[in-house]
């Protein structure tokens, strides 16, 4: 339901490529809905993909729903961008049953599933067969399912709140990639992404942690978070740096945040006896890395991909406190989305915010 009596400022995809911030109707609650006003909005790795048409709605195709290929949010047939976000609750649809309250402070996921098809009820709630979309966070309002909107801790303030969604992810790859006290950990790319899973893979009890980043910021920044080992791989041979660190064997995790199918293939090469792969990225559709099936099968490697956050929010939200962000954090105005996309795109700044 909309409410057509005010309008709000809104990031609208006018064409493939096109942003431009507009004033359409402000949204209203349905009995089942919650309505947010928008804190701080993140800018998400797959945002510029599917901006610029090389996923989603304007790569010819019908929007798919959920990372990485979350669609803007159809607003009375206006495309709203944005699915990581935060802010305050400022209306209870009626048929709420949560111990919601207006003023609360909150962060959302983008997405809401239905619970009762053949995925929700088998442990697989990532390929809910009927989900809906909940996106269109680049806005002055935006509304949730309940299911959607999870309550902050009295000490994480509402710019850290704005994270919760990729930490959702970072929790899940965690999770796939079976992380044990002890393991060797190789993060390709430094971005915000692989940055949450430097700092949660420490905390779950990697021996050592290296980062592969071309850009000297966030080699930097790793290193701050705790990374024993940066590299520039523009520069330096990342095969012969991964042999002095891991002794010649490997590494016993390798996560792929960069999305660069050469390094996604690369890290097979770096992987310990038993060890894992995660690929956690966007890649290009329709792109074949080509996997050496013999080499996979003396080494006995697995490799995992990730996609969306399965029964990942109450832990993601448990974990904000808990980990740095505050140096992760770049705000911009919302009027000046253009110019914040073009800062993301030249790996300017980890985590990029717009703030209504």
């Amino acid at each position: 339901m909309l409410g057509g009596n005010q309008p709000m400022k809104a990031v609208v995809l006018k064409e493939v490529g096109v942003l431009e911030v507009q004033d359409i109707p402000e949204p209203e609650a349905a009995p089942h809905e919650i309505k947010v006003k928008i804190a701080y909005a993140g800018i998400c790795g797959s945002d510029p993909e599917i901006i610029e048409g090389r996923i989603g709605r304007g790569a010819g195709q019908e929007p798919s729903i959920g990372r990485p290929q979350s669609p803007p949010a159809m607003r009375n047939g206006i495309w709203v961008v944005g699915h990581e976000a935060s802010g305050v609750i400022v209306q209870i649809g009626s048929d709420i049953r949560g111990d919601f309250k207006l003023g609360q402070r909150v962060a959302m996921n983008f997405r809401s599933v239905c619970g009762a098809c053949y995925y929700c009820t088998n442990r697989m709630e990532h390929f809910c067969e009927r989900e809906a979309p909940y996106s269109g966070a680049m806005a002055e309002y935006s509304v949730y399912r309940e299911n959607t909107v999870f309550p902050l801790p009295d000490d994480v303030p509402l710019d850290i709140g704005a994270f919760l969604e990729p930490v959702s992810v970072a929790v899940h790859t965690l999770d796939i990639s079976h992380m044990k006290v002890g393991y060797s950990v190789i993060i390709t790319g430094g971005g915000s992404i692989g940055l949450l899973i430097l700092q949660l893979a420490m905390k779950s009890g990697a021996s050592k942690v290296l980062v592969s980043e071309p850009v000297a910021e966030k080699r930097q920044l790793a290193k701050q978070l705790g990374a024993d080992v940066v590299v520039d791989p523009m520069k330096e041979d990342l095969l012969e740096i991964s042999k002095k660190v891991t002794d010649g064997r490997g590494y016993n995790v390798c996560f792929e945040t960069s999305g660069k199918p050469t390094v996604a293939r690369q890290l097979i090469l770096l992987a310990e006896r038993g060890g894992a792969i995660v690929w956690t990225a966007v890649y290009p559709q329709n792109l074949d890395v080509g996997v050496p099936i013999c080499h996979m099968n003396l080494r006995e490697l697995s490799i995992h991909s990730v996609r969306l956050a399965p029964y990942s929010f109450p832990r993601a939200v448990q974990m904000l406190p808990k980990l740095d962000l505050k140096p992760l954090i770049t705000v911009y105005p919302l009027k000046e989305v253009v110019r914040a996309f073009e800062a993301h795109k030249m790996g300017k700044g980890v985590k990029i915010m717009l703030q209504p």
